[in-house]
């Protein structure tokens, strides 16, 4: 998973990678859902960010979400800073989160939790997915 050109691992539902053209560096995914409905863009840095996606794609009901769900990897932007032009477009975005940043480099199972569930109540709260079991107060 920390290759760069070679993206996220994941074993369900639809996911097109968001990559430079001219280097073919992926900076980030976009899951689409089994019907139309709400983009939810999530901007991370690695390693929190990869462990966060990864537990995402793991979820066995992924692919009967609605709507769109961008996961972004703020730290490889940085390095392309100069070609963001070439990613291609990916529509209207209904809402935004950033991920903590973690204070060190070690993974952090807490923030990687709260992070999850961050997202998970972003979902729900947009239609993307029913909900039951998530908080929704955080």
């Amino acid at each position: 998973m920390h290759d760069q050109s070679s993206g996220l691992q994941q074993t369900v539902g639809q996911i097109d990678p968001l990559t430079i053209t001219s280097t073919n560096l992926v900076i980030g995914h976009r899951l689409i859902g089994a019907s139309a409905g709400p983009q939810l863009v999530v901007a991370g840095v690695c390693p929190s960010a990869d462990e966060v996606f990864q537990r995402i794609l793991s979820i066995p009901t992924l692919p009967w979400m609605r709507g769109n769900l961008v996961l972004l990897r703020l730290d490889r932007l940085e390095d392309a800073a100069e070609v963001l032009h070439e990613i291609s477009y990916i529509g209207p975005i209904d809402r935004t989160i950033f991920l903590p940043w973690p204070d060190t480099e070690t993974l952090s199972k807490p923030l990687i939790r709260r992070s999850y569930h961050m997202v998970l109540r972003a979902c729900a709260e947009l239609g993307m997915i029913a909900g039951r079991g998530v908080n929704l107060r955080g």
